[in-house]
């Protein structure tokens, strides 16, 4: 499909939106800078292997399993 046509199908989509909260989901897309992520820092939030094991295992031996 050409670019144009997207664009339009787009921006008619964008004004029949009456959800607000579906607007500011757009606005976000828009204002959202790729290059503003600072990996080290996400990195740094992690989980470790080990610790995502230990959780999973916690969180299945709380559920209510029949036997």
């Amino acid at each position: 499909m050409d670019i144009a046509v997207e664009k339009k199908e787009i921006i008619e989509w964008i004004n029949s939106l009456k959800n607000p909260f579906v607007i500011e989901q757009i606005k976000r897309i828009k204002n959202k800078d790729s290059d503003s992520v600072d990996f080290e820092k996400e990195w740094k939030k992690g989980v470790s292997i080990n610790e995502a094991r230990e959780k999973t295992a916690d969180f299945i031996k709380s559920l209510p399993w029949k036997k």
